[in-house]
């Protein structure tokens, strides 16, 4: 057996099962392998469809039955823009911070 017939049974041997039996095709349903190293390949269909490019930050959701996976891409980031207006969160820091201190200055008193 030549190198190259040995490498090729060693290949398929190494290959994960792949199921066989035809599925019927579900729209909106795809189906992957978790590789050995636990990545997961999205199809180039819903890549396009949302924009993920490599590099592209997913979250991952458990609601305790399910997983769901959500891309974090510019036009995500851009719909968040304006999303806090009118929380006056500089307010909530500044006195968050101020509590802060005077817990600290407690602490530092007592010792």
């Amino acid at each position: 057996m030549t190198k190259k017939n040995i490498r090729r049974k060693i290949l398929k041997e190494a290959a994960v099962p792949y199921i066989v039996e035809p599925q019927a095709e579900i729209p909106g349903v795809f189906s992957t392998t978790i590789t050995s190293k636990g990545q997961v390949v999205v199809p180039a269909s819903l890549r396009r469809r949302y924009g993920i490019e490599p590099l592209t930050r997913i979250m991952i959701y458990d609601d305790g039955e399910s997983i769901r996976l959500k891309p974090v891409t510019h036009q995500a980031i851009d719909r968040l823009c304006g999303v806090l207006h009118g929380h006056n969160l500089t307010k909530v820091l500044m006195d968050e911070r101020a509590a802060d201190r005077e817990r600290e200055d407690a602490r530092r008193l007592r010792s």
